[in-house]
């Protein structure tokens, strides 16, 4: 589908995933896609199939932006490796996230079960055992050729894009702003229903909901008239739809003391009081509860930064109180 003059966003479907697909933008007088989709033959030829239909085919691509190293934004650049030795340009941030993810996942069953135990999730550690095989050492890190800084300008031909570092959902995180039609590729950070996953995990030394809740503020006020997102469908209010989650993740800091106050300490049990979107947390399954914990541990690190609550340690489980 043409968003713009020159600008066609394409579908590429994401299987088992409820979102169903990303989507990835050609920017055809330059040649360049922003994200990809994620790592799957089929995936693969739906690109291939779009690209066609604008009388482009995969050889002739140029470059890719990278949003953000998430494998649904970055899957099949190698796919498409195979056929053009394609640019491929990420934040700075990207490059350090790459060789740290390497050196967790070397030992990633381990990680996952202590992390697992810090978070009071001691319970499920049966039941982790039994992938304790599945866990396999993550592959090579994606070759980037160009690495960006905040405020940076992408020159390309028919179109200039000023580089926004939005750090949250991924600490490398960019929005790309065409300035000239007032256009904001907003990847992940601000999606027009549901709210960006911000989790953290206990190996990591961040707080990515202060820096999700800045980087909103950050493109709140941005003069632009259309928003092209990673998922969902485009969208026009951006100052009405940053507002709202704001709101959203004041009123989930207020559950996470509201559950703090009732006596409730570890984060598993926190995050079992929270009224989540997608499914109540007595119906999800492991895995689910697993990021909805992240996602609360996020919440707790943030507020314990701030001095609104004390983290301590006992029996190898953090526990959180009001200060």
């Amino acid at each position: 589908m043409q968003v713009a003059d020159g600008v066609y966003q394409f579908k590429v479907p994401m299987k088992h995933n409820p979102l169903g697909f990303t989507y990835s933008y050609f920017l055809k007088e330059s040649k360049t896609l922003i994200d990809t989709g994620i790592p799957d033959w089929g995936s693969f030829n739906a690109l291939e199939r779009q690209l066609s239909e604008q009388g482009t085919r995969i050889k002739d691509l140029e470059r890719v932006i990278i949003t953000h190293m998430h494998n649904d934004h970055v899957g099949l650049i190698e796919y498409i490796r195979q056929s053009v030795d394609v640019e491929t340009i990420a934040h700075r941030i990207a490059e350090e996230r790459q060789l740290e993810q390497i050196r967790v996942y070397k030992d990633m069953y381990k990680n996952t079960s202590e992390e697992l135990q810090l978070m009071g999730g001691g319970s499920f550690q049966q039941f982790l055992s039994r992938f304790e095989h599945a866990f396999i050492e993550d592959s090579e890190p994606l070759r980037l050729d160009k690495l960006l800084e905040d405020g940076d300008t992408i020159d390309l031909s028919g179109v200039k894009l000023k580089v926004i570092w939005t750090p949250g959902h991924a600490a490398e995180h960019i929005c790309l702003h065409d300035t000239d039609r007032r256009i904001l590729f907003s990847g992940d950070h601000v999606l027009p229903k549901i709210t960006s996953h911000v989790s953290l995990h206990t190996w990591e030394n961040r707080d990515p909901l202060r820096d999700y809740l800045n980087s909103l503020n950050k493109v709140k006020d941005l003069p632009v008239d259309l928003i092209l997102p990673g998922h969902e469908t485009n969208f026009t209010d951006l100052r009405g739809r940053v507002t709202q989650l704001l709101a959203h993740h004041e009123a989930r800091l207020t559950e996470v003391k509201e559950a703090l106050n009732s006596g409730k300490s570890t984060i598993f049990d926190v995050a079992g009081t929270i009224h989540w979107d997608s499914r109540p947390w007595r119906l999800m399954d492991f895995w689910t509860k697993r990021m909805a914990a992240a996602e609360t541990y996020a919440h707790l690190v943030y507020l314990r930064n701030k001095g609104e609550v004390k983290e301590t340690i006992k029996e190898n489980t953090l526990h959180y109180s009001l200060s």
